[in-house]
């Protein structure tokens, strides 16, 4: 992994595997490639979770998929993704845009679990 590319893997269909370690590069190498919606970013003043939060459940090796990879019609790769930082169980609803090219992650909502 470069920290001065983001990891693209181009595979059909996306493993849970592949998009795990797609997650974990943007959220320690690339966070300007990890977008928050309106919604997600009311969500985490609303559940007292901060970005620094999400970013390490991305980044953990201990996370799991509660749900996902599975393709959106736009060709899109949602998933739920749960793990544990600063103690509290978090889940985060996310989808994984252009992996094989350009990848971004764009947060629906935040969860405590």
């Amino acid at each position: 992994m470069s920290k001065s590319e983001p990891l693209t893997i181009a595979e059909f269909p996306l493993t849970a595997k592949s998009a795990k370690r797609i997650l974990r590069d943007l959220a320690e190498n690339h966070t300007g490639r990890v977008k928050f919606s309106k919604h997600a970013r009311e969500r985490l003043e609303e559940r007292d979770i901060t970005i620094q939060q999400v970013l390490c459940v991305l980044k953990s090796t201990s996370n799991r998929f509660h749900e996902g990879p599975y393709q959106t019609e736009r060709g899109d790769w949602k998933m739920n993704v749960e793990g544990i930082a600063s103690g509290e169980p978090i889940r985060v609803p996310l989808t994984l845009k252009r992996h094989e090219d350009d990848p971004q992650i764009f947060i629906i909502t935040v969860i405590n679990i």
